[in-house]
């Protein structure tokens, strides 16, 4: 049974690294190796501009990694680049996304415990599911995003003006994280993810947007058939493992509360995320292009989530470090910094009169 055991922990590393590798494909600007605009923010300083030679060199290092895990998921690989994701991800918190967290969960369970991992890793896939369910059950989603996608196909168009759907979706997610660990679950319900995440695949090309989480629900439907359909010895998760699951299961009550980032909290389409959005009356030359492309307001206002997707193929990383960051960059930036300010949306999710702004003009953060 061990010998089984380590064999799935096996599979589920090289999904992992097949994952993450094409999520980096993705998002190659943010990496290191592509021309990006949008700066870096780091855990620690300010917001700067990314360093050629340093994040080529780490770059390089990541991808041998990968190649060497994905070729032998049983040696030293997984470690490794665990240190080296959480490294550059200080370097860069913009990296720190919803799937690069996952990968990095599913690794670090496979090396604190390959005999308990299976059992570990289908409570991390259920933790995603449920909260990811659990934060789909707001107007957000239902009234908007769930329209936004039923409006992709003509033939799911009109499902878009029943918002009860909408929450049905959201209680269908958290059915999923219950089917991971029921005791008498089934191997025929792989197949029910397949379909579920051929589904979302489906609705992004057919968007042309967000390309970089389709290798992601790839993996989580790969990673769920793994784990359904081959039976593991009933185990229990150590403690390590036990340290985790809390990190993916129970910080992200924490999110409600404005204590847990918003990204490690699997808000997927849930539509509630913060939104900063930058107004100068002229603009910041290092935004480039981007800012004559994607500014509003006769070029006066920049959603700051438009320029990191189009310089890094992802949203930036909301807190409220991040944002004072983005605004002391963009301050120092524009022709007239007294004139410049960062606006921030919060929501409350359940909740759409309670909408508050924040504002931070630029003589503030001098």
């Amino acid at each position: 049974m061990d010998a089984q055991t380590s064999a799935i922990s096996s599979r589920a590393v090289r999904i992992a690294l097949c994952g993450l590798a094409a999520c980096i494909v993705f998002s190659w600007d943010m990496w290191g190796m592509g021309n990006r605009s949008f700066p870096c923010l780091p855990v620690f300083g300010a917001a700067m501009e990314q360093s050629g030679y340093l994040h080529a060199i780490l770059f390089g290092g990541l991808s041998a990694l990968l190649i060497g895990g994905i070729y032998n998921p049983r040696r030293a690989f997984p470690p490794a680049i665990v240190a080296m994701l959480l490294l550059m991800c200080a370097i860069d918190l913009n990296r720190l996304q919803p799937w690069t967290w996952f990968y990095v969960l599913i690794l670090s369970i496979v090396v604190a415990g390959k005999t308990s991992a299976a059992v570990a890793l289908r409570w991390l896939l259920a933790a995603v599911y449920f909260w990811g369910g659990v934060n789909k059950l707001t107007p957000y989603f239902a009234e908007e995003n769930f329209q936004w996608f039923c409006e992709l196909f003509e033939v799911t168009r009109f499902l878009g003006q029943y918002p009860v759907l909408g929450y049905i979706v959201a209680v269908f997610e958290i059915v999923l994280a219950v089917l991971l660990i029921v005791p008498q679950r089934k191997a025929w319900f792989g197949w029910i993810y397949v379909v579920f995440h051929g589904l979302i695949i489906l609705s992004l090309l057919k968007a042309h947007w967000n390309y970089v989480v389709i290798p992601w629900n790839a993996a989580m439907a790969a990673l769920a058939v793994v784990l359904l359909f081959t039976p593991e010895p009933v185990r229990k998760f150590n403690t390590p493992q036990a340290v985790l699951l809390f990190l993916a299961g129970m910080m992200p009550l924490a999110n409600l509360f404005h204590s847990w980032p918003h990204q490690l909290s699997w808000q997927l389409y849930s539509n509630t995320q913060p939104e900063a959005v930058f107004y100068s009356p002229a603009p910041c030359e290092k935004a480039g292009d981007i800012w004559r492309e994607k500014s509003f307001d006769e070029g006066r206002r920049l959603l700051l989530d438009d320029w990191s997707g189009a310089s890094l193929g992802v949203p930036m990383f909301y807190s409220d470090h991040t944002f004072g960051q983005m605004a002391r960059y963009l301050c120092d930036c524009i022709p007239e910094p007294d004139s410049g300010r960062l606006m921030i949306l919060y929501v409350n999710p359940w909740d759409k009169n309670a909408e508050r702004t924040t504002v931070i003009s630029c003589p503030e953060v001098k």
